[in-house]
């Protein structure tokens, strides 16, 4: 009965002390987009890395042009890594010209509409080799507020 009663607290203890917060090495991230002084809504943050270190990761911005990073396993406020980042910055809306669809694949198929992405800002900002924005995100979060004014 000793040896039962001990191998169910050992049994729990191992349990409990797996419960903690994961520390997974994301630190968080954000900040502020504007576009000549005023927020810019909508728009999609990325972080890439530069150098093999940092992993990649991204945001939207809200009404006030904030945004919280998110890595790609999706958990929203995650962050990312430490390290030097690329930030790219793109702003896009879908139109259709009104007249032009795509050939039907399929007999019976109805037509679909040839919309094109239109991009809002100008394309060096959405390219991780062009773009002027950098960022070093470090383990302290006070440090990890970045902004952004595009042009």
């Amino acid at each position: 009965m000793k040896s039962v009663v001990c191998s169910f607290v050992l049994v729990s203890l191992l349990i409990f002390a797996g419960c903690g917060k994961k520390n997974d090495g994301n630190t968080f991230v954000t900040g502020t987009v504007t576009q000549g002084g005023n927020p810019l809504e909508a728009a999609r943050v990325t972080f890439v890395p530069e150098g093999g270190t940092g992993e990649a990761a991204g945001g939207s911005t809200d009404k006030d042009g904030k945004f919280t990073l998110t890595t790609s396993a999706g958990k929203q406020g995650t962050g990312t890594k430490p390290g030097q980042y690329k930030v790219t910055i793109t702003k896009t809306k879908i139109e259709w010209d009104g007249k032009t669809y795509l050939p039907v694949m399929r007999e019976g198929d109805e037509p679909s509409k040839d919309e094109k992405i239109v991009h809002l800002l100008p394309l060096q900002y959405s390219n991780s080799v062009q773009t002027p924005f950098k960022a070093t995100v470090t383990e302290k979060k006070a440090d990890n507020v970045f902004d952004f004014d595009v042009k």
